[in-house]
């Protein structure tokens, strides 16, 4: 029988509960701030790869 992995937040690295759901995860520990700043990062660090692809 096959496992699923579980779900890690790409913020703190909170591994959730079977049952956890990552968007409530994220509302509930994470500040507005926070979560714009990994947004923002991740897209630069796209932009950065297709620059230098």
């Amino acid at each position: 029988m096959a496992t699923i992995a579980p779900v890690e937040c790409p913020l703190c690295h909170t591994e959730l509960e079977a049952d956890g759901c990552l968007e409530d995860h994220l509302v509930d520990a994470h500040s507005k701030r926070r979560l714009a700043r990994f947004v923002v990062a991740e897209a630069e660090a796209l932009n950065a790869r297709d620059v230098s692809e």
